[in-house]
């Protein structure tokens, strides 16, 4: 793939994030290929002009064990928004299961198979919110980058190549396959082509990481600008949960 811009570092931060090893492409592609900048700008300005927005993702992600092989695992995460200062999200996989709640001012997160709860101030803005959580917690929300402000700029700021590699199925609709060439990690977005220009699919190859895990999410039942209680962004603890503390990160600011 010709290189079309140099940027900074990579990709889409995961529970976010970034994929394979990029096909090459010749600098002369045919002039009728959409623009990967112009894909992802437009799949932004849907994500955050929309008031609310909610959608599910089916997830698969690999664990690399000592010996060098690869476990594959399965998870799932409803995540609800309210801009600018509402978040639920529903995580489960087969490893744990997770709840997190944020209102614009209180994060709680919710540890299911436990029934412990830990709960922190937070700024009142969500792309300030997930900020704080990631640096000072090392708590990263899934697919986080989804939520900010402003998709575009938390992949341009990150990647160093990106590529367009053409109209491929997502669980039965046709969208645009993207590849982005980052330092650590590369990603693969594929945005929908008819209709609204949304995420259907994300895959991320960690390759700075031995043996190169993934972390792939299938994007559905989208709703932008659906109806949202405010009570959803309300913690909804069960009887008997023990609060715990919030540990701050080694290096935490």
């Amino acid at each position: 793939m010709a290189k079309q811009r140099k940027w900074n570092s990579i990709g889409l931060a995961a529970i976010l994030l970034v994929a394979a090893p990029l096909a090459a492409r010749s600098q002369d592609a045919p002039s009728a290929e959409p623009s990967p900048e112009t894909l992802l700008r437009q799949m932004s300005d849907a994500l955050k002009n929309a008031a609310n927005l909610h959608f599910h993702a089916e997830i698969n992600f690999d664990d690399v064990l000592i010996s060098g092989e690869k476990i594959q695992y399965a998870g799932a995460a409803d995540v609800t928004v309210r801009r600018p200062n509402g978040i639920y999200v529903d995580y489960r996989d087969d490893l744990s299961a997770k709840r997190f709640w944020y209102d614009g001012k209180t994060g709680t997160l919710l540890d299911v198979a436990l029934a412990k709860y830990s709960q922190v101030d937070l700024p009142g803005e969500i792309d300030a919110a997930v900020d704080q959580l990631q640096q000072r917690y090392a708590l990263t929300l899934p697919l986080a980058d989804l939520i900010s402000s402003d998709v575009f700029e938390m992949i341009d700021k990150r990647a160093l190549a990106w590529g367009y590699i053409g109209v491929h199925d997502v669980e039965g609709t046709l969208a645009h396959h993207i590849a982005i060439l980052g330092e650590r990690a590369d990603l693969q977005l594929w945005i929908q082509k008819d209709g609204q220009p949304l995420p259907l699919k994300l895959v991320v190859t960690y390759k700075s990481t031995p043996s190169a895990p993934q972390y792939e999410a299938v994007l559905m039942d989208w709703e932008l600008d659906a109806k949202v209680a405010a009570s959803t962004f309300e913690p909804d603890l069960p009887d008997g949960a023990q609060k715990i503390e919030f540990l701050v990160a080694e290096g935490g600011r």
